[in-house]
C-alpha cells in the first residue's frame, strides 16, 4: 500500500499538475523545473537524517509520522495561493511519498524477513508499478471532474484513511518479529553487533559496489521517462502510443518484481546483481538505432524488467552486505542516492538537449555510462560462482569437441 500511495509524490504523478500550477501562477517551465529540482535535491539531503530513524522510532510511530506530514504536504499544496507554496509542497511531497514511504515498506520487508526476504521485497515492491499503471489515469479524470486542487484532497483523504487505519488496527507488536533462518541470519547477527554509521558505509567497498547501480537506474529512468513526450517527436511517432508504452512497462515491472523474489531466496540477490542491466542495455539499443513505433514496446517492456528485477536485487543485496539491525541506516542513506540522481537526471539531459546535441547524443551518452556500471557491477559474483561457471563451461566445451569428434 505504500509503495502505491507513493506514487503521489513521484514525478510521473506530480507532472500532471504541472499545467494547471503554470496556469495559476503564470510560472514558465523553467522555474517549476528549478522548483522541483532544488525540493528533490534537498529531500536527498534530509533523508539519510531522518530515514536512520527507522532504526531506533518504533514502525508504528514512525509510519504515523511520515503520514502525517504527506498529508499536510498536499494539503498544503491544494491551498497553494501564490508561487512560494509550490516549492515547499514540491518539498513535503518528494520527502515523505517518493522517499520516506519507499524507504518504510522496502525496509520493513528487509527487517522482518530473512528466509523470505526476496518475496518479500518483491510483493511490497508490486505497488510502484501498480500506482503506474492505475493512479494517472484515476488521478486525470478526478482532476477533469472536480479540479486539480480538489483532487488533492482526495489523494490526501486516501492516504489517511489507508495508511492511517491499517497502521492503527492491523499492525500488531506480533508481528514486528525478524523471521528466523536463512543462510545470511548468522552474517548479519555478526555484522549488527555494533551500530553502523553512514559515514562507515561510506567508506565500505559494498558501498563502492552498490552505488552507481543504485544512481544510475533512477538517473536514466527519470531522464527518459522526463522527455518521452520530445523522445516521441524525435523518433516521428504518434504521442498516444506512451500511454500504451507505459502500460507495457508497468506490466513487465510487476512481472518481474514477482519473478525476482523466488530466485532471490534460493540464489541470493549477489548472484542476479550484474545481469539485472542487460535488459535495460538492450533497450536503449532499440530506442536509439530502430526507427518503427513498434520499437516503444520492447524498450518499455525490456526497461520494465531491468527495473523490475533490479529494485527487488538491490534491496536484498544491501541486507546481504550489511545486516538487517541497521537497515533503516542503510537503505536511507541508498534512498537518499536515488532521490538526488532522479533529479540529475532531467537536469543532464535538458543540458544536453538545450545545447543542440539531441537525443543523438543523449542515447549513446547513456548506454556508454551503463556498460561501465554494468562492468564494474561484475565484481560482485562471489569467486566460488565464478568458478563454478568456469567448470560448466569446459565441461559443455569438452563433451562438444567429444560430440563433434
Amino acid at each position: 500500500m505504500m509503495t502505491a500511495l507513493s506514487s503521489f509524490g513521484q514525478t510521473f504523478l506530480l507532472a500532471l499538475y504541472v499545467p494547471f500550477i503554470k496556469e495559476e501562477f503564470s510560472l514558465s517551465n523553467g522555474l517549476i523545473s528549478t522548483f522541483y529540482g532544488v525540493a528533490t535535491i534537498v529531500s536527498a539531503a534530509i533523508l539519510p537524517k531522518v530515514g536512520k530513524l527507522i532504526d531506533t522510532v518504533p514502525l508504528r510511530k514512525f509510519t504515523l509520522t511520515t503520514t502525517f506530514l504527506f498529508i499536510i504536504s498536499l494539503l498544503f499544496f491544494s491551498i497553494s495561493q501564490a508561487w512560494w507554496y509550490v516549492p515547499i509542497a514540491f518539498l513535503g511531497m518528494r520527502l515523505a511519498g517518493q522517499g520516506l514511504y519507499s524507504h518504510i515498506s522496502i525496509t520493513s520487508m528487509s527487517r522482518y524477513f530473512s528466509v523470505n526476504r526476496g518475496k518479500a521485497i518483491s510483493l511490497a515492491s508490486l505497488g510502484h508499478p501498480m500506482g503506474q499503471a492505475i493512479l494517472p489515469a484515476i488521478i486525470l479524470l478526478v482532476i477533469t471532474q472536480i479540479g486539480w486542487r480538489q483532487s488533492l484532497w482526495l489523494n490526501a483523504f486516501l492516504v489517511a484513511v489507508v495508511v492511517t487505519l491499517f497502521t492503527l488496527f492491523v499492525i500488531r507488536d506480533k508481528h514486528l518479529i525478524p523471521e528466523q533462518g536463512g543462510e545470511d541470519t548468522q552474517n548479519s547477527k555478526e555484522q549488527s553487533q555494533q551500530k553502523i554509521r553512514q559515514r562507515d558505509i561510506m567508506r565500505s567497498k559494498e558501498f563502492w559496489l552498490l552505488a552507481p547501480n543504485v544512481f544510475f537506474i533512477p538517473f536514466a529512468i527519470t531522464g527518459l521517462f522526463f522527455y518521452q513526450f520530445p523522445i516521441v517527436e524525435f523518433k516521428g511517432w504518434n504521442t498516444s502510443i506512451i500511454a500504451v508504452g507505459l502500460t507495457a512497462y508497468a506490466i513487465a515491472s510487476a512481472f518481474s518484481i514477482l519473478t525476482a523474489g523466488p530466485l532471490i531466496d534460493k540464489y541470493s540477490a549477489r548472484t542476479f546483481f550484474p545481469f539485472y542491466l542487460f535488459p535495460y542495455l538492450i533497450a536503449l539499443l532499440f530506442i536509439w538505432l530502430v526507427s518503427p513505433s513498434w520499437t516503444i514496446y520492447p524498450y518499455m517492456i525490456l526497461m520494465g524488467l531491468s527495473t523490475g528485477f533490479g529494485s527487488a536485487t538491490v534491496a536484498a543485496l544491501q541486507v546481504e552486505f550489511f545486516g538487517q539491525k541497521y537497515i533503516g541506516t542503510v537503505r536511507s542513506l541508498f534512498t537518499s542516492m536515488m532521490v538526488l540522481s532522479s533529479a540529475v537526471g532531467p537536469a543532464l539531459f535538458g543540458i544536453i538537449l538545450d545545447a543542440g546535441w539531441g537525443f543523438e547524443t543523449v542515447f549513446p551518452v547513456t548506454i556508454g555510462m551503463l556498460v561501465l556500471v554494468i562492468f564494474q557491477s561484475l565484481r560482485s559474483i562471489p569467486a566460488y560462482s565464478r568458478a563454478k561457471w568456469k567448470f560448466k563451461w569446459k565441461r559443455i566445451m569438452k563433451s562438444k569437441n567429444i560430440f563433434i569428434v
